[in-house]
C-alpha cells in the first residue's frame, strides 16, 4: 500500500495512444511544438510569448483544436477509463457559452452506466497540438460535491514505450469533497505495479479553491517542472528528486492536453447523487513559451509567524520591487526581490509586489489566511492523567513514564498506527476551515526526524475496518518536525477529505501515523496532544475571562452587482457577523435569500474575520434590482440573535 490517491493499474488500462485515434499532426501544432521552449531555459532578458491559446468566447467546442473522446474507455483498450471510472463520455455534456467551455456531469444512464461527464484533448490536432517545455496553464472553477474528480492533465502523445515510463502530467487534479486541495503530480518509472508518482498538494483556507476561478500552471524546463495555482508557486521536482533519474523521460515526447470531469474512480469515491447535474468551468487554456514571476513563500501562516517571500522565475531585466503586506504586519526588505514579513497582530489579507522591468509591469498576489489565535480549548491526552482518548491498538513501542509519550516506531512495519476512540469531537467541521487546529509538542534532538511526517486521521469506527480504505475516513492532517534543538509544538494542517460520505459528526476515532509509508524505527517524544478553538486561552493572561459570548448578530449586509461580460453581471451580497461581545465569529454558516431581479436561497460560511459572501447562480442584464435577506446563522456554540441584529435585510 502506499499512500497514494491513484490505485496502480495496468500499461493496457491506462494508456491513451492506441493507434485508433492517432492522427497526424497538423503544421500550427508543429510549430508550436518548435517555439515550446525546447531549447532550454529562457533567458532573463526574453520576455514570455504566447505559443497557443484557446479563450473560449465562441458558441461551440473547436473540434479543430480538441479531440472529443466519449464513452466508457473500452473503445481505447481502458475500460472504466484506467480508474474504475463511473461515467460515460459524452460531448453533449460539453457546452462553449459566455467565455467558458462547461464539462457537465450528470446523473443520467447509458448502458451499465449511471453517470455522464465530458472528456476532451488536444492529440494530434491541427489546430492545437502537443509540445516539450513552456508553460501550461488554465484558468477553471472547481466543481464541488462527493465522488467528483476534476483533472487538468497531459500526456506524451506517441510515445515508443507505455504508461507510466512514457510519463504523465497532472497540472491539476482535485475531488469534490476535498475541493480546498489542488494536487499537482507526475508519473513515471517501471512498469505496473511497480509504478511511481511524485506530487505536491496546496491547500485553501478558510474559503475552497472551489469557491471561485482560479488559474492552474506547470512550468517545465529541461529536467524540472514547476506548479502554480495564481501567483503562488507550491511545489518543484527534478529529475533528481527521483529514485532514479534515468526514470525522467518527459523531454524525450510532446505532451498534449486533457481536461475532464470523471465522477466516481479510484480516487473520487462514491457519488452523492443529490449533486448532480455539476459543471467545471474553464475560462482559458494556454501555452506560453517560458515562465513568468510568480511568488515563493507561505499563503497559510500561524498567528505571529515570521515568513519569507521571494520572488521567483523573474524574466526581464532593470527591475524594480513595491512589496505590500496584511493589515498590522510588519515588512521588512522594500525594493529589493525578498521580503520579510512579521505577521504579529496582523490579520489576513493580501501580500503583494508590483515588479517593473523591460518586459513590463506585473502585479503579484498572494491572500494570506492567518490562522486564529486560539488557545487550548480540549486536551486530548498531556500523559499526565488528562486524556480524552482511549487507545485502542498502536504498531511500535508505546511508553507512557515520565509524563510524556515515548514512542519507538515499528521499523517493520510500512505504516505504523496508533489507534484511539474518542468523544470529543462531536463536530469536526472547524478543523476544515481552518478554525480548530490539532497541536502536539515534540521534543526532538534527533537531526534525524527534522522533516518527518505525522499524520492525524478522523475516522468513524462504524464503518472503518483495516481493509476497506477509504470507507469511515473523514479527513487528515498534517505536521512535520521542525528541529532538532529540543521542545517544540507542531499545529497540523488538512492535508486531505477523504470519504465525504462520512459526516463532520461521525467522527469517533483519532489515528495517529508516524512517518508513514517508511520503514524507520525511531523514537518520538509526545506531549501535550491538544485541540486549539475559540473557546481556549490564548496564554495572555492565563484564561479566556470571565465573560463569554452566547449569541452571534448581524452587524451587516450590502448587495453590489459583479460583471460576468457581454453586459451580464451576477448578483452578490456580503454579511458580516459578530458574537455578542463584539468579536468576528469564523466558521459559521449564514443562510439567506436574494430577491429583486434573482430569487435565490443560499448558505455560505464565514471567514476569519466574519464575512461571508454570495454571488447568484444565474446572471442578468440590463437594470437589476439586488436584495439579501438573512435568515439564520448557524454555529457550533453560539445561537442567532435576530432581535438584537443591525438589520438583517438589504
Amino acid at each position: 500500500m502506499r499512500y497514494n490517491h491513484k490505485t496502480p493499474v495496468s500499461d493496457a488500462q491506462r494508456r491513451d495512444n492506441t493507434p485508433s485515434v492517432k492522427r497526424s499532426l497538423g503544421l500550427s501544432a508543429a510549430l508550436a511544438g518548435i517555439l515550446a521552449f525546447s531549447a532550454g531555459t529562457a533567458q532573463a532578458q526574453q520576455c514570455q510569448n504566447l505559443v497557443w491559446s484557446d479563450e473560449f468566447d465562441g458558441s461551440q467546442l473547436d473540434t479543430s483544436a480538441w479531440d472529443i473522446q466519449e464513452g466508457d474507455g473500452c473503445q481505447y483498450g481502458i475500460c472504466g477509463w484506467g480508474n474504475n471510472e463511473l461515467q460515460s463520455y459524452s460531448a453533449n455534456n460539453l457546452d462553449v457559452s459566455n467565455g467558458t467551455l462547461k464539462i457537465t456531469a450528470r446523473k443520467e444512464r447509458v448502458k451499465a452506466l449511471n453517470y455522464t461527464s465530458g472528456r476532451i484533448r488536444t492529440a494530434n490536432m491541427p489546430a492545437s497540438g502537443q509540445w516539450t517545455n513552456g508553460r501550461f496553464e488554465a484558468r477553471l472553477k472547481l466543481p464541488e460535491g462527493q465522488g467528483l474528480w476534476p483533472a487538468f492533465w497531459m500526456l506524451p502523445t506517441d510515445p515508443d514505450v507505455g504508461w507510466p515510463m512514457s510519463g504523465e502530467i497532472d497540472i491539476l487534479e482535485s475531488t469534490g469533497q476535498a475541493s480546498m486541495l489542488a494536487h499537482g503530480t507526475i508519473h513515471y518509472g517501471e512498469p505496473w505495479p511497480d509504478n511511481s508518482f511524485t506530487g505536491a498538494h496546496i491547500l485553501s483556507q478558510p474559503a475552497k479553491w472551489s469557491d471561485d476561478f482560479h488559474t492552474y500552471a506547470v512550468e517545465w524546463t529541461p529536467f524540472e517542472m514547476r506548479w502554480y495555482v495564481d501567483d503562488i508557486l507550491y511545489s518543484t521536482i527534478s529529475s533528481s528528486d527521483l529514485e532514479d533519474s534515468s526514470w525522467w523521460t518527459f523531454e524525450n515526447y510532446q505532451y498534449h492536453f486533457l481536461l475532464n470531469l470523471a465522477v466516481g474512480g479510484t480516487w473520487g469515491g462514491t457519488p452523492d447523487d443529490s449533486i448532480f447535474p455539476v459543471t467545471m468551468e474553464v475560462d482559458y487554456v494556454r501555452v506560453y513559451d517560458q515562465g513568468q514571476p510568480a511568488i515563493d513563500g507561505p499563503h497559510i501562516v500561524a498567528p505571529n509567524e515570521q515568513a519569507t517571500y521571494e520572488l521567483t522565475g523573474e524574466i526581464g531585466t532593470d527591475s524594480t520591487y513595491t512589496w505590500s503586506v496584511p493589515a498590522g504586519a510588519t515588512l521588512s526588505g522594500q525594493g529589493t526581490a525578498t521580503a520579510q514579513v512579521d505577521y504579529t497582530g496582523a490579520t489576513s489579507g493580501d501580500l503583494s509586489v508590483e515588479v517593473s522591468n523591460s518586459c513590463g509591469t506585473h502585479t503579484l498576489n498572494i491572500p494570506v489566511f492567518i490562522e486564529p489565535d486560539h488557545g487550548v480549548e480540549t486536551v486530548l491526552d498531556d500523559f499526565d492523567g488528562n486524556s480524552a482518548l482511549t487507545y485502542t491498538s498502536y504498531t511500535g513501542t508505546f511508553d507512557t513514564t515520565g509524563g510524556v509519550l515515548t514512542y519507538t516506531r515499528d521499523g517493520a512495519s510500512q505504516w505504523d498506527v496508533i489507534a484511539t476512540t474518542t468523544n470529543a469531537l462531536p463536530d469536526v467541521a472547524p478543523f476544515l476551515s481552518g478554525d480548530k487546529a490539532f497541536v502536539m509538542d515534540i521534543n526532538n534532538t534527533d537531526p534525524s526526524l527534522v522533516g518527518k511526517q505525522i499524520l492525524v486521521q478522523l475516522e468513524n469506527t462504524a464503518t472503518a475496518t483495516p481493509d476497506n480504505y477509504p470507507t469511515g475516513r473523514h479527513s487528515k492532517y498534517e505536521a512535520f518536525v521542525e528541529h532538532s534543538n529540543g521542545a517544540q509544538t507542531l499545529r497540523f494542517r488538512l492535508a486531505d477529505r477523504i470519504d465525504g460520505e462520512t459526516t463532520n459528526t461521525d467522527v469517533d476515532s483519532v489515528i495517529f501515523l508516524i512517518d508513514p509509508d517508511a520503514f524507520t524505527s525511531d523514537t518520538y517524544v509526545i506531549d501535550n496532544i491538544a485541540i486549539l478553538g475559540a473557546g481556549g486561552s490564548t496564554g495572555g493572561d492565563g484564561g479566556s475571562g470571565d465573560e463569554q459570548a452566547s449569541s452571534v448578530v448581524v452587524s451587516s449586509v450590502s448587495t453590489g452587482t459583479e460583471s460576468a461580460g457581454r453586459g451580464q453581471k451576477f448578483g452578490t451580497a456580503t454579511v458580516t457577523i459578530a458574537d455578542d461581545l463584539g468579536n468576528p465569529v469564523s466558521g459559521a454558516t449564514v443562510t439567506g435569500d436574494f430577491s429583486g431581479t434573482w430569487s435565490e436561497t443560499q448558505s455560505a460560511t464565514t471567514d476569519a474575520n466574519g464575512v461571508a459572501s454570495f454571488i447568484t447562480s444565474t446572471t442578468a442584464s440590463g437594470g437589476v434590482t439586488v436584495n439579501f435577506c438573512v435568515s439564520d446563522i448557524t454555529d457550533t456554540t453560539l445561537t442567532f440573535d435576530s432581535a438584537n441584529s443591525t438589520g438583517t435585510c438589504q
